[in-house]
C-alpha cells in the first residue's frame, strides 16, 4: 500500500514537495512560484507584479513575475515558469553581491575625473541551482550577473576631455573579469556614453568619441519625437 501511495504521490505532485509545475491561470502560477521559492530558498516571498502570462495554443503556459522576500522587501528576484516545469529565478545574485562589490569599487577608486559612482549588482534570471556555497570565482565565469556600474564626472569640460577620461575608465574595465554594464553620465539623466557586457568594448579615444555622438543623436531623436507628439495630441 505504501508503494502504491508514493507512486501515486510522485504521479500528482513535483515529487511530493506539496506543489504541481502544472498550472492553467495565473492565480495557479503565482502559487507555483511562490511554493517553489520557499524550497528552493527556504524563505517566504510575495509577488509584487505579473509582468506577463500567456497560455499557447501548444498547451504551454509560462508566467513572468517580479517577487522580493516577505523579511526583506528590499531583496528582489524576477521568475519565469512555465507548465514543462522549467523554473528560472534571479534571487541567486544576493550569495554574491557583496563580494562582487567589493571587487568593482577598485575600477572607480583614486580617479579624481570621477564625482561619484554607483554600483548595482543584478541577477539573471536562470535554472542554475546556485547554493551559496560555491565559490565566488564559480559565480563570476558563469556570468549570470551584471555589475551596473554608474559613473558621473565633473560637467563643464569638452566631450574629448570626457573621451579621455571614460577610455581611461575602460581599459581598467577590459582587464576586468566581472560582466559590466557602463553607463556615464554628466549632468541630468541622460548617460553620455554607455556599453553593454556583451558588446566588443574599445578604449580607443576616437572610437568612444563617435559613440558619444551616436548616443546624442539618438537622444536628440526621441526629444524631438517626444515633442512632435505633444503638439499633435
Amino acid at each position: 500500500m505504501s508503494i502504491i501511495a508514493s507512486v501515486f504521490c510522485l504521479g500528482l505532485l513535483n515529487g511530493c514537495s506539496g506543489y504541481s509545475h502544472e498550472f492553467n491561470s495565473s492565480e495557479e502560477a503565482q502559487k507555483y512560484v511562490l511554493a517553489k521559492l520557499k524550497d528552493k530558498y527556504d524563505k517566504g516571498f510575495t509577488v509584487t507584479e505579473v509582468s506577463d502570462y500567456k497560455e499557447e495554443k501548444i498547451g504551454l503556459n509560462w508566467i513572468l513575475v517580479k517577487v522580493s522576500e516577505k523579511d526583506d522587501p528590499l531583496r528582489t528576484a524576477t521568475v519565469y515558469a512555465r507548465n514543462t516545469g522549467l523554473f528560472e529565478d534571479s534571487y541567486h545574485v544576493y550569495f554574491y553581491s557583496d563580494e562582487i562589490k567589493k571587487l568593482a569599487k577598485p575600477l572607480c577608486e583614486d580617479k579624481n575625473y570621477i564625482q561619484k559612482y554607483d554600483i548595482e549588482i543584478e541577477g539573471r534570471p536562470t535554472s542554475t541551482e546556485w547554493t551559496e556555497k560555491e565559490s565566488i570565482e564559480e559565480y563570476i565565469e558563469k556570468a549570470e550577473y551584471t555589475v551596473v556600474l554608474k559613473i558621473y564626472l565633473q560637467d563643464g569640460k569638452a566631450e574629448r576631455e570626457y573621451a579621455e577620461e571614460i577610455s581611461d575608465l575602460m581599459q581598467e574595465i577590459m582587464q576586468s573579469d566581472l560582466n559590466i554594464h557602463i553607463l556615464v553620465y554628466v549632468n541630468g539623466e541622460n548617460p553620455i556614453f554607455y556599453s553593454l557586457p556583451e558588446e566588443d568594448r574599445q578604449s580607443d579615444v576616437d572610437f568612444i568619441l563617435e559613440e558619444m555622438y551616436n548616443i546624442k543623436s539618438l537622444q536628440e531623436s526621441i526629444e524631438h519625437a517626444d515633442e512632435w507628439k505633444k503638439l499633435k495630441s
